[in-house]
């Protein structure tokens, strides 16, 4: 139910924004699929995060230390502290998310929306935002964070999602350095060009590690073609691809993935390949040994 509420919420505060402060006309098409990302999607959400991510998360709470290095800080310092991690595991995530190709398969469910406003902020696969939440959250678990930074920092990531994706003009001068705008996020939905700002809230990490971008973006969505409707593209990553890279690994092809000498390599075959001159002594006949048996053509 809460998730409905929210998505309720949403409309309400965004719908008249959008309308006043509009930073470019809308080429929005359809709502349908969006809409079912923000209702069905996000209690698929739910289900996945209580069953995924929450048992995950509390089994590395085990190794947690039992005080905070924060613990004796202003709460101000740790919320802040948290921030910069909780944000880092998602700057992570998210350049691992385009470059892996299966984790890509989830991440383009959401860079398909040809029409940026606050309804895109939903399009999200509940796999892949299982997995961010993951690579938010277990930092500050493994720091021991209280569970209330958590749901903090998690409440600030919702409605900041929303608000980069959404068709407002923002304009807060030097401050864009600092914290993220729709403008800094559009640009990374940008079909042309690489993908540059892969910050969600702090653009500190693109500007730290050179994919930081203050350029304008106009077109949106991806080359190939997608699904249009809910259904297709929450289905749309587990669909076999004729690229083997973009197969997701299962246990037979991590199995089949190990090299023999225990390293882990490409979806290759397990064998190792022959050697020039071992392939090519292959044509030669080979050589009769003492104690083999001569070999006879069978009769006619």
């Amino acid at each position: 139910m809460r998730p409905l509420v929210f998505a309720a919420l949403i409309a309400l505060a965004f719908v008249p924004l959008e309308h006043v402060f509009q930073a470019r006309p809308s080429t929005r098409r359809t709502f349908a699929a969006d809409a079912g990302f923000a209702t069905f999607g996000a209690i698929l959400t739910q289900v996945g995060l209580a069953f995924g991510a929450g048992i995950v998360l509390r089994e590395l709470e085990l190794f947690a230390p039992d005080r905070s290095p924060f613990g004796h800080a202003h709460p101000g310092v740790g919320l802040a502290a948290s921030l910069v991690l909780f944000e880092f595991g998602g700057y992570v995530y998210h350049r691992l998310a385009h470059r892996v190709p299966w984790l890509w398969r989830f991440h383009e469910v959401h860079h398909s929306s040809e029409s940026l406003d606050f309804l895109a902020g939903f399009r999200q696969h509940p796999v892949e935002i299982v997995l961010m939440t993951l690579a938010q959250n277990a930092p500050l678990v493994l720091l021991g964070i209280p569970i209330g930074v958590h749901a903090t920092l998690l409440v600030l990531l919702k409605v900041n999602t929303i608000f980069v994706h959404s068709n407002l003009d923002v304009r807060i001068g030097a401050l864009r350095y600092v914290l993220a705008t729709p403008r800094f996020h559009h640009r990374h939905h940008a079909r042309d060009g690489a993908s540059r700002n892969f910050a969600s809230m702090l653009p500190l990490f693109d500007h730290l590690f050179g994919t930081a971008s203050d350029e304008a973006a106009d077109r949106f969505g991806l080359c190939e073609p997608m699904p249009t409707s809910f259904a297709g593209l929450l289905a749309r990553p587990f669909r076999r691809r004729s690229d083997p890279a973009f197969e997701m690994p299962t246990p037979r092809t991590w199995l089949r993935r190990v090299h023999v000498r225990g390293r882990i390599t490409p979806n290759r075959p397990s064998r190792v390949p022959r050697s020039p001159m071992r392939s090519a002594a292959r044509g030669r006949p080979r050589r009769r040994r003492s104690g083999d048996r001569r070999r006879t053509s069978p009769r006619p």
